[in-house]
């Protein structure tokens, strides 16, 4: 078993940096005191034999850390677990300024400012920071960096795809409160005048049919698709988990639809998590 601690200072990101490590597929746990470590590491191989790598988050909070981590980290080294120590750390204007806007208390504080809870802070996990087999600085990272260095740090971790929806609306209900990108189809031709088809569906292949025949309607299919090729790496890049493109029309019944069906034919085979959604016709 691999066991990977994530330890360091307040407000530097150690939540994040596991939330990271969780979406990822590992098991992890916050708020682990010191001397229930070792039991939980026992119980973990026990309970879960197949799971290969334990994630804990670790801090001061619990009054025993600073003198009981040391000692612990060489008896875990001892066994059979492999251990990774993970110091999360930021730069002090940086610490000041997400206590200022969180309005959150150092807590060691006291009576004193958030500035010497942080100088404390310091110097008592200096330590800890001394053991770390990684230390990470936040200061500069946004959410996406940090799954990066994350990806980085622990690179036998499987690669997270983004759910991908494609969803066909109608633009007399109103643009989808989530969607990420909004295609407009109104300007394509409507087969709701056309008598045969306006009780029909974008998913009758007539309907298709007679939107196949205009160059605008295969114009706009190729570019959402090709739009849609380039920039789902960089979604997946930022590490979001869910994203929408929605396609409107005037009702939501035959141009969207068509399109939303059409696209996810072309995409099924190469975007792992992709579904379709029809807002209009499921209610």
């Amino acid at each position: 078993m691999e066991l990977i601690v994530v330890t360091g200072l307040s407000g530097a990101g150690r939540h994040s940096v596991l939330g990271a490590l969780e979406d990822s597929g590992c098991t992890a746990l916050d708020n682990v005191p010191p001397r229930l470590l070792e039991p939980l590491l026992e119980l973990e191989s026990k309970l879960q034999p197949g799971h290969e790598r334990l994630v804990v988050g670790m801090d001061m909070r619990q009054p025993e850390f600073v003198q009981e981590f040391g000692p612990l980290m060489e008896r875990v080294q001892g066994s059979s677990v492999r251990v990774q120590v993970v110091f999360v750390e930021a730069a002090e204007d940086v610490l000041l300024r997400r206590f200022s806007e969180t309005r959150r208390p150092h807590h060691l504080a006291l009576l004193g400012t958030a500035g010497e809870g942080i100088q404390r802070e310091r110097e008592l996990l200096a330590p800890i920071r001394a053991l770390a087999t990684t230390i990470l600085d936040t200061s500069h990272l946004s959410l996406s960096e940090l799954r990066l260095r994350i990806a980085a740090l622990v690179p036998q971790l499987p690669a997270r795809n983004t759910a991908v929806r494609l969803l066909s609306f109608g633009f007399k209900r109103g643009v989808p409160a989530d969607a990420d990108v909004v295609l407009d189809a109104r300007f394509l031709p409507n087969p709701f005048y056309v008598e045969a088809l306006k009780p029909l569906t974008g998913r009758d292949w007539p309907v298709q049919e007679y939107l196949l025949e205009s160059h605008e309607y295969r114009e706009f299919l190729e570019r959402a698709e090709s739009w849609l090729r380039w920039s789902l790496p960089l979604v997946q890049q930022e590490g979001r988990a869910y994203h929408t493109l929605a396609i409107g029309c005037t009702g939501g019944q035959h141009r969207s639809v068509a399109l939303v069906e059409m696209l996810a034919h072309r995409l099924r085979n190469d975007v792992a998590a992709l579904t379709i959604r029809h807002r209009e016709l499921e209610g």
